[in-house]
């Protein structure tokens, strides 16, 4: 059985099973294709990962094998050599199981960099500050995820070296404050006593090993036990040719929803960070610009990445969530999978896609199985009550809850009623406090993040970005400006506008009457 599946551009694969190869490589493969920009990757069997837990956490020996082989094949499409100290390739490591888990496994991005190859990059790009800011993260998301650093020695180190530069945001480095981060990073894996592999196929391996191992992370046995990964029995590892959000002033990364998530306007609905790579717009812990700036600066671009979305909801006829990253003006799309999305939005969604002819009738309804359709309400804040703060709307309708800063305090208060999970970022390792609260607010992070992605999911109301507030979980209490509300207090959210009330608002339900008329009509919808 083929343990191992190449993709690359414009070339023909025939059918790449999900069930063995995730669904993210099948995707990959099936876009490739189909002529989208997709940076050359492979993939590693889900059977890999089934294998590891079988022998007590250790790779099957065939497993460096498999990944010499496909990064031979990964020279070959780039005409780049992984571990060169002149035209070196770098690759991503992610997760791949054949349900999507957003934000639930690890992924490493940059590896194949150390001090040689940092050298190479700047060969290449003639970019130093892009090559050691490439380095730093490596650094940093290397020792989070496989030698399991606490992120916060990572992070207090960048934000000194902000401090001491002057600038508000890590893409405002310069050359010498990333090389100053880089450098201080490494000493972080002297201190710790976890060595930081220079060779770079020994980095591949332990990112390899670390991807897998995450599939038994107590995020995602959380994710398991609400129902959410469907029947999958492990993840594939998938390794991706590395592009770069950060190369420039003309790149930047993140997430677009072919359609609104919350709910289903037929608006490509997107979060995009400039100079940014990989997760940190997905993390949660950095805001990004909507479509509206996205459009602006980069019309081409976006108009280009709306053509694609638009080919591929015919090709895949769902409402898609696309991964992009822009280099130096070039769009490439490095993932694509069906987006979550509210109650109301499938229900929109679904309606839409009959009418636009991308799905029959009986689909629409099969899609729709689950969810309780004359239950779906459109809720608003009533009356015209001056908001307390805003944020950025990410799941609709509205909340009304006691404040909880935890996702273990809001689990505990939600068994006496509704609870607002209130959080400065929140992330999946929330995850069961966002499935019992019955809103999500956050002073960081964007509409795209993980947890957005997961509360939509879970049909919770979402508020991100809600920049005057400040969390104290020590002190038990949070502040608005000069407004303070202390946890158990009540609060309001409204998911549509943003808006954050103090105490309950008058909420006004109405009834998609239309929409579930159609499903009604529909064979199976009655």
């Amino acid at each position: 059985m083929e343990r191992s599946v190449f993709f690359g551009p414009n070339r023909v694969y025939g059918d790449v099973p999900v069930s063995r190869f995730g669904n993210k490589a099948a995707v990959l493969a099936r876009m490739a294709e189909s002529g989208v920009p997709v940076p050359p990757g492979f993939a590693l069997s889900v059977q890999v990962c089934e294998e590891y837990f079988a022998a007590d956490h250790v790779l099957p020996p065939d497993t460096e094998s498999l990944l010499r082989q496909g990064m031979t094949q990964l020279e070959e499409a780039t005409g780049l050599s992984f571990g060169s100290v002149r035209r070196p390739l770098l690759v991503s490591v992610r997760s791949g199981a054949a349900i999507s888990m957003p934000g639930i496994m690890e992924t490493v991005l940059n590896v194949g960099l150390n001090r040689d190859t940092v050298g190479g990059l700047v060969y290449r790009t003639g970019n130093p500050r892009f090559a050691w800011d490439s380095y730093r993260r490596f650094l940093a998301q290397f020792g989070e995820v496989v030698r399991g650093i606490a992120p916060s020695r990572f992070r207090d180190i960048l934000h000194e070296v902000m401090e001491q530069e002057g600038v508000p945001d890590e893409s405002e480095l310069g050359t010498a404050g990333v090389r100053e981060a880089a450098n201080r990073f490494e000493r972080i894996y002297w201190e710790t006593g976890t060595a930081f592999p220079t060779d770079t196929l020994d980095q591949l391996v332990a990112c390899t090993k670390a991807v897998i191992a995450s599939w038994e992370s107590p995020r995602a046995d959380a994710f398991r036990r609400l129902g959410l990964a469907g029947g999958a029995t492990g993840t594939a590892v998938v390794v991706q040719a590395m592009v770069f959000g950060n190369l420039g002033a003309a790149s930047g990364a993140r997430v677009a929803f072919t359609r609104n998530p919350w709910n289903g306007a037929r608006e490509l609905t997107l979060d995009f960070r400039f100079g940014a790579q990989g997760e940190e717009v997905v993390s949660g812990d950095r805001s990004g610009h909507d479509q509206a700036t996205f459009a602006r600066v980069m019309p081409e671009q976006f108009a280009a990445l709306r053509t694609i979305g638009q080919v591929l909801e015919r090709e895949f006829a769902d409402m898609l969530d696309l991964e992009f990253t822009i280099e130096e003006g070039r769009l490439f799309l490095l993932q694509c999978r069906a987006g979550k999305r509210t109650p109301l939005a499938a229900l929109q969604v679904a309606v839409d896609f009959v009418r636009e002819g991308l799905i029959d009738e009986q689909e629409g309804a099969r899609r729709l199985a689950g969810i309780d359709v004359d239950g779906i309400r459109i809720r608003r804040v009533g009356g015209d009550r001056p908001p307390l703060a805003s944020g950025t709307p990410a799941s609709g309708g509205v909340a009304v809850g006691t404040c909880a800063f935890s996702a273990e305090r809001a689990e505990q208060d939600a068994v006496d009623g509704p609870v607002v999970l209130v959080r400065p970022t929140a992330s999946p390792d929330d995850i069961g406090g966002i499935d019992a609260a019955a809103g999500l607010l956050v002073a960081r992070g964007g509409r795209t993040s993980h947890a957005a992605v997961v509360a939509r999911q879970l049909g919770v109301v979402c508020v991100v970005n809600c920049q005057s507030l400040v969390v104290d979980p020590v002190r038990h209490r949070c502040s608005f400006g000069s407004v303070l509300v202390r946890e158990g207090e009540t609060i309001s959210i409204d998911g549509d506008v943003g808006n954050v009330y103090l105490g309950a608002v008058d909420v006004v339900e109405e009834t998609p009457q239309e929409l579930i008329a159609t499903f009604r009509d529909w064979p199976t919808g009655g």
